[in-house]
């Protein structure tokens, strides 16, 4: 049944095009300052399961995305277009167009925005998307964790103290009961930065900043990657007695994983063609080893992704969750910002 669906959103996509299948004019308009602080991480995180959940029963569609690399006066330009659609309720489609300077391991302008239709109310809506996407990203990070550790949680690592770092550190923060949680990244005076910002907002009073990716992953229960990098930073070694390792992976430009960690531990994806697409699954076609990265799969040999986690149908453990985004989860955290902001909006999502 899912499949079905599937490929019908996909068909009208392929015969519309992107911008024909999102053709209706949004009517209303949501700016960030409207909703910002009227939703928390943990509406976020709830926003974030029940996308995991409602794709993994099939009732969300989240066709391949597309996306354009274009290098021009020095720098990379990035356009990604992400479409979903909970057939009957809502459809959404979510644009981010980047100008990064990768060689300094920041980047840089970045516009993104939301248009959503309620099917139901014949109304379409624009959102802001640069917080949506930070915050969902930060809570599917925590999510999993939750869906993958075997055991309990208590110590975690963060590599970067960009952005999505901290809405990681929130999300991890607000989800469990942590013992510890520590942050790195290359300059001192980013993580000074980081913790004088963050550390007020924790409800967790153990927050270090490591000077180390080594200090920081050291006796952790599990780890997060968000480090905007072309080399890798993290190995099997540095990850072997770590639980759970999280990778917010990026495209095909940046590479965090060294391949060992993707060939020594299993790998859920979020969404198997936009991993196929990014950095480290890129470098391991290059290097002619794709297949030994070490997918988890079904008997039958489908893959697993995480919105089979959180369907109960993964082995929790050792594992490795590589997420890219999905647009399952802009289409959940913007119905979420829709209803809660606008009386005209249809009946809940439930």
């Amino acid at each position: 049944m899912g499949d079905i669906k599937t490929q019908h959103v996909i068909a009208k996509i392929d015969a519309l095009g992107p911008l024909g299948y999102f053709a209706r004019m949004p009517n209303l308009d949501l700016r960030e300052e409207e909703f910002r602080d009227r939703f928390t991480m943990r509406d976020f995180i709830d926003a974030g399961r029940r996308a995991f959940e409602l794709h993994g029963g099939g009732d969300i569609i989240n066709p391949p995305r597309q996306q354009v690399i274009e290098e021009r006066d020095g720098c990379s330009h990035f356009r990604l277009d992400m479409p979903a659609e909970w057939p009957g309720h809502y459809r959404v489609r979510k644009i981010i167009e980047e100008v990064s300077t990768l060689g300094s391991g920041n980047l840089g302008e970045r516009r993104a925005w939301i248009e959503l239709q309620d099917l139901r109310a014949d109304t379409a809506v624009r959102l802001d998307a640069g917080h949506i996407t930070d915050m969902r990203t930060g809570a599917a990070g925590a999510l999993a964790i939750e869906l993958l550790a075997e055991g309990e949680v208590q110590r975690i690592g963060i590599l970067g103290t960009g952005r999505i770092a901290r809405c990681l550190a929130l999300a991890c923060d607000d989800l469990f009961e942590l013992a510890e949680l520590r942050c790195t990244s290359r300059s001192a005076s980013n993580r000074d930065a980081f913790a004088a910002g963050l550390g007020p907002q924790l409800q967790c009073q153990n927050l270090q900043m490591s000077p180390s990716i080594e200090a920081c992953v050291d006796g952790v229960d599990a780890v997060l990657t968000a480090a905007p990098t072309t080399t890798p930073i993290l190995d099997a070694n540095l990850v072997a007695q770590i639980d759970t390792v999280v990778a917010i992976a990026g495209d095909a430009r940046t590479r965090q994983l060294h391949a060992e960690v993707l060939e020594k531990r299993p790998v859920i994806v979020d969404v198997l063609e936009q991993a196929q697409a990014s950095g480290e699954f890129q470098y391991a076609v290059q290097q002619g080893t794709e297949a030994g990265i070490r997918l988890a799969r079904r008997a039958d040999g489908t893959v697993l992704t995480m919105s089979d986690a959180a369907c109960h149908r993964v082995s929790r453990g050792g594992v490795t969750a590589y997420l890219t985004g999905m647009a399952a989860q802009d289409l959940c955290a913007a119905v979420m910002i829709y209803e809660g902001s606008r009386p005209w909006a249809s009946e809940p999502m439930v």
